[in-house]
């Protein structure tokens, strides 16, 4: 046995049917395509493919142009609109810039030189303010503390004088005595605001009493206030936008009103009234002022406002009252300015005579509830026995009277009216 015949046979197993099959399609596609026939149907496709692409060359070359066409337009436009937006921001770069030098020229300088001003005012304001709180209030208080003083002594002298004459003897005549009264009315009108302030009330207290007044004073202007004092309420009268205008003796309070801004007459009530024209005014009022006046001057008072008023204008008058003991026989004297308590029966009788025709009468400025007789709880309660019940309410009533006696209210206003001019037949 040969070599050959002992050779050691192959591994590979023998192809199978199916895929031998796929082998010889692999090759017969093979060679087909490199047949010249086969050769010649691929170069026909690629030619009718170019004649495809060349017929399509000249329209994509159109469009090129066109689109090329249309940027060029569209580059023009946009450099003659970056020209114009360059041009315009150009322009208001100008003018900003010429705003700007002349608001640093024209307007930045005065500015500045105003500040300076008002620094320089505030300086001033404050050397003033510290020169009032350091010289001229001590000052002040010093001052008052002397007539203070001064009016004490004379209260004192008054009082010695008015012993020894109810003593029957006989007082001492000194020729200095007219200065003696000069000097005691000067310490008067000097402590003439303490007195209003501590009997008559404070500012904003009598302001919101005077309250009631404005609804009608509103119809009837120009009012004038008669014995204004500081002034309340005609800055009442000023803040609901009616003209009026004030009448005052005292120098203290006048100045007082002015420096608030008010418009008034200093000077005696009676003296001012003869100057002022006939029917030249809508409304007068006289809050706390008759109290003050003697009975004669009252009179004289009265007639001259029934002249200065016009036909139709009202009066409104306002005083302590003294149906009221606590205020007749005891507050009313507080301020000693007071002549004499003057009864609303009274006024109005003094009203009548002068040609007024009353209006109507208030009772105003109750005291507090706590400062009166009449229970808090404001009737009788439930008794066991109706006897009791009937005493208890005498009681009540017997309280009520007796607080309407004692501690009725503290003021009284009276309305009157100037009668209308009734026409000539």
């Amino acid at each position: 046995m040969s070599g050959d015949d002992h050779a050691a046979p192959t591994t590979d197993p023998p192809p199978q049917d199916g895929q031998q099959e796929g082998h010889l399609r692999r090759w017969v596609k093979t060679l087909y395509a490199m047949t010249p026939w086969a050769l010649k149907n691929r170069t026909e496709d690629l030619q009718r493919q170019l004649d495809v692409f060349r017929a399509l060359l000249p329209a994509v070359e159109q469009r090129l142009d066109e689109t090329e066409e249309a940027l060029r337009t569209m580059q023009a436009e946009f450099g003659e609109a970056l020209k114009t937006i360059q041009g315009e921001l150009g322009e208001a770069l100008q003018t900003i810039q010429g705003e700007l030098g002349e608001v640093r020229d024209l307007r930045l300088e005065p500015a500045e030189r105003r500040l300076d001003t008002l620094e320089q005012g505030l300086l001033n304001v404050s050397g003033e303010t510290t020169r009032l709180r350091d010289e001229a209030l001590p000052a002040s208080v010093a001052r008052s503390d002397a007539l203070l003083g001064r009016l004490a002594e004379e209260l004192e002298e008054v009082a010695s004088l008015v012993e020894r004459s109810l003593r029957g003897e006989p007082l001492p005549v000194v020729n200095s005595l007219s200065v003696a009264e000069d000097r005691l009315a000067d310490a008067l009108k000097e402590v003439q605001p303490l007195l209003l302030e501590s009997f008559r009330g404070s500012d904003q207290e009598i302001r919101h009493r005077l309250d009631r007044y404005l609804s009608e004073l509103q119809s009837s202007p120009p009012v004038l206030d008669l014995g204004c004092g500081r002034g309340e309420l005609m800055l009442l009268l000023r803040e609901a936008g009616i003209e009026a205008t004030g009448v005052e003796g005292d120098a203290a309070l006048a100045g007082a009103a002015r420096r608030r801004g008010l418009d008034l007459m200093e000077g005696d009530v009676l003296e001012v009234l003869c100057g002022l024209e006939n029917d030249a005014w809508g409304a007068v009022t006289a809050i706390h002022l008759f109290e003050h006046l003697a009975t004669s001057k009252l009179a004289a008072v009265l007639a001259e406002i029934r002249r200065v008023l016009r036909p139709g204008g009202s009066l409104i008058v306002e005083c302590p009252n003294p149906h009221s003991l606590r205020v007749g026989g005891s507050l009313f004297w507080q301020d000693p300015s007071h002549l004499r308590p003057l009864l609303p029966e009274t006024l109005e009788l003094f009203l009548r005579a002068a040609g007024f025709t009353l209006s109507r009468r208030e009772f105003l400025n109750p005291f507090p509830k706590d400062q009166l007789f009449e229970d808090s709880e404001g009737g009788t309660q439930a008794m066991a026995s109706s006897e009791m019940a009937m005493l208890a309410e005498r009681v009540d009533r017997l309280r009520r009277r007796l607080d309407e006696v004692l501690n009725g209210p503290r003021d009284f206003a009276v309305w009157a009216v100037v009668p209308e001019k009734t026409p000539q037949n």
